[in-house]
């Protein structure tokens, strides 16, 4: 598969009842690859660290406060040793097996890959219900007008770099929140990388701590924000 290091970053909110199991599964889905696990505690309440580190974490990341997806996948990103840097969601909504996949692109020359739910070979096992999905679909449409772009899904969980291009990106990365994926991307366009996209299987677990409209509201305006720094030269 790999001889190189892959770092593999959780960003994780209130996430300790499922922690040992997603650690454990990362590792069983990723035998015989040289692994680094950090999990990046995003301001949690419920001793998210200290259960990270008892579950085998090399590297365990305490944010002081809740800032959002985007500040804790940029912390892991810019503490991760791997030649891969990946991230995905703690809830496992994509199957840890898919991990793989991302490595596959990147040994064939990919420097960013995207994992696409709207990729015509993707699969959903559950539903992430009627609001939730159309809402996604008008975020995605407003951001494509917003800033224009190839690429059909932004949102996805699953992403994987080449450590040169996850440092040059994610150190000019301003978004915390969920909006940081559209940043992330536009700066890879903007920096030249090549970008793969991957289909995924995704098996929809209903984020508890995400209140969708108000983060909604949020992620579209944090769009703007980048559309009005790229105007402007910043």
């Amino acid at each position: 598969m790999t001889d190189q290091l892959v770092s593999i970053i959780l960003p994780a909110y209130r996430a300790a009842p499922s922690l040992v199991e997603t650690i454990e599964r990362i590792r069983d889905a990723t035998e015989g690859i040289e692994i680094e696990i950090i999990v990046v505690d995003d301001g949690s309440d419920d001793g998210t660290a200290s259960v990270a580190l008892q579950a085998g974490a090399d590297q365990v990341i305490e944010m002081k406060q809740n800032r959002g997806k985007g500040a804790a996948v940029r912390a892991g990103v810019l503490a991760a040793s791997g030649s891969y840097v990946l991230f995905t969601d703690v809830d496992l909504a994509y199957e840890p097996s898919q991990i793989l996949k991302l490595i596959d692109a990147l040994n064939a020359d990919a420097d960013v890959v995207l994992g696409s739910r709207r990729h015509l070979a993707s699969q959903e096992v559950n539903s992430a219900g009627l609001v939730r999905e159309w809402g996604s679909r008008v975020f995605n449409r407003l951001t494509r007008i917003l800033i224009p772009s190839p690429h059909l899904d932004t949102q996805c969980g699953l992403k994987g770099f080449r450590s040169q291009a996850a440092q040059s990106i994610f150190a000019q990365t301003k978004v915390d929140g969920f909006a940081f994926d559209v940043e992330v991307l536009f700066l890879a366009r903007k920096l030249g990388f090549v970008i793969t996209e991957i289909p995924v299987t995704l098996d929809h677990v209903e984020p508890s701590t995400v209140k969708f409209i108000p983060q909604a509201v949020q992620m579209l305006w944090d769009v703007i924000g980048v559309r009005v720094r790229s105007i402007l030269g910043r």
